[in-house]
């Protein structure tokens, strides 16, 4: 049975390039690297994000953020020059949330997410 997601990988080309993009520019914590192995691993609140470049996976990932303050979140992506996809905008609409999502590309051309569930 899942009962959540434990690790997500992402292929990366350079891996000081990735885990300065990781660390600087989205603010995840860096719990260990092993760059002579081309691989670094962070901590999403609680998620292991694991960064590598391995050429026998061809996939790359789409990753979903959760953002507790989507607009905050999307003027520091803004400020530290990260190529925005999509603005901010509603995907979703209940009686009771607004789902807002925008897009991003991070350091190795991989489009990224991030989501915020807004009550109304």
């Amino acid at each position: 049975m899942i009962t959540g997601i434990q690790q997500i990988h992402v292929q990366v080309d350079n891996i000081e390039r990735a885990i300065d993009f990781y660390k600087n520019a989205l603010g995840l914590k860096l719990t260990m690297s092993f760059p002579d192995q081309n691989m670094a691993f962070f901590d999403c609140n609680g998620t292991r994000l694991y960064l590598g470049k391995n050429p026998e996976y061809e996939s790359k990932a789409f990753i979903y953020y959760q953002s507790d303050n989507l607009d905050n979140d999307f003027q520091q992506l803004k400020s530290k020059q990260v190529t925005i996809i999509k603005e901010p905008m509603i995907i979703h609409k209940t009686m009771e949330i607004e789902s807002w999502l925008c897009a991003f590309k991070d350091s190795e051309g991989n489009i990224l997410h991030m989501i915020q569930d807004k009550p109304l």
